[in-house]
């Protein structure tokens, strides 16, 4: 039989347990609850741009080198002797049109112009003897002659195998001065001698290779475009000839800088199938092959810069490249100042700035410092261009 003592003692430590319990809930409620304070959200400093819409004139930089257009080989058409050098035939003469080269001896073919002179004249001494003896055999056949006369008879045969023989010589004629004109090398346009081969004294055939001769009234820059350079104008108005582009050329030239304006005239029309590229020709001629101060000429081989122009939009935004996201995106700062990404359409990317079309509103306050993802709600505090803190 358990006793009141043993009992007791059987429920002394959950008697005890139980009274902690209690006595830590009673402190528990006890205790004052902590003071509640309202968090302040800390606004993000960030650099800002406006949008402001405006006229802008897309342009596509690109680079080649200065060439002739025309480029040809010296070559006589008869042989001889170079009897007269002009003192511009060395590496670098300039030559008009039409102005003397070279001059082979024409002795040979002064007496074979002579010569053909003389069978002319006794060709149309024949054909003079020859009419008026076909004139005499029509009088005779008039007068004593019955029903038709023959060719033969009227000398009619006679009269044209004297004409041919005129008109051969005069022919024979035709070519043996033009064989003497050609024994002196003219200039077919200005140009500029970059090679020379032959030296006075010295014989020719004809087809020797004398000199090379490049073209100075008009120069071609070979421009290579890329796919996304081709878009930034109207390539198909420049392919079928009824457009041409500004284009500036800049270049380095006795250490300065110039700059020179002219025409994007053409394509080549293909592809290059090892760079993917196609090329377009830029033409100078005239007054555009001086500088914009008018004081230095484009040289042929230079290496030039150039900026073409493209299309031109009326009313885009032109913007700092930093404003662009990944996937076409902007964030644009709202009424209470906090980020909002907007999509946004491009027309124009480069490493400096960017050009929106759509997507942006005048005035609208665009992010310009680079964050993390998911920044959407976030508070931002700028600066106006004022410097006024907003």
């Amino acid at each position: 039989m358990i006793t009141a003592k043993k009992l007791f003692s059987l429920l002394l430590p959950t008697i005890i347990v139980v009274g902690a319990i209690v006595v830590s809930v009673i402190l528990v409620m006890a205790k004052p609850e902590p003071e509640k304070k309202q968090v302040a959200e800390i606004a993000r400093h960030i650099r800002v741009v406006s949008a402001q819409a405006g006229r802008v004139a897309l342009s596509v930089k690109t680079q080649g080198t200065v060439e002739a257009k025309q480029t040809i080989d010296l070559v006589p058409q008869v042989g001889g002797q170079v009897v007269y050098v002009s003192e511009k035939f060395v590496a670098g003469g300039i030559f008009k049109k039409g102005e003397v080269i070279l001059r082979l001896d024409p002795r040979d073919y002064q007496y074979a112009v002579t010569s053909t002179e003389a069978r002319v004249t006794e060709s149309q001494q024949l054909l003079v003897r020859e009419r008026a003896e076909a004139a005499l055999a029509q009088t005779e056949w008039a007068l004593l002659g019955q029903g038709e006369a023959s060719d033969l008879t009227l000398r009619k045969p006679q009269l044209a195998d004297a004409e041919a023989r005129v008109e051969a010589a005069e022919a024979d004629l035709r070519v043996a001065e033009l064989r003497l004109e050609r024994t002196e090398i003219r200039a077919p346009f200005n140009g500029l001698l970059t090679m020379k081969n032959v030296d006075f004294g010295q014989f020719v055939g004809v087809g020797t290779n004398v000199g090379k001769l490049y073209s100075t009234d008009v120069v071609e820059i070979r421009l290579p475009m890329s796919n996304k350079d081709l878009s930034q104008f109207d390539i198909e108005g420049l392919q079928s000839g009824a457009l041409q582009l500004d284009v500036v050329l800049t270049g380095r030239f006795a250490d300065q800088e110039n700059h020179w304006r002219g025409k994007v005239v053409r394509t080549e029309g293909l592809v290059n199938t090892k760079t993917r590229v196609m090329y377009v020709v830029a033409q100078l001629r005239g007054d555009q092959l001086l500088s914009v101060d008018g004081k230095h000429p484009i040289s042929i081989g230079q290496f030039v810069a150039a900026e073409v122009e493209g299309w031109v939009y009326e009313a885009v935004f032109q913007l700092p490249r930093a404003v662009l996201r990944q996937g076409g995106q902007v964030l644009v700062v709202d009424k209470e100042h906090k980020l909002l990404t907007r999509k946004v359409k491009i027309v124009e990317s480069n490493r400096d700035y960017v050009v929106i079309s759509e997507g942006l509103e005048e005035g609208d306050i665009v992010c310009n410092t680079q964050l993390g993802v998911n920044v959407d709600g976030l508070l931002v505090q700028y600066e106006l261009d004022s410097g006024e803190p907003s």
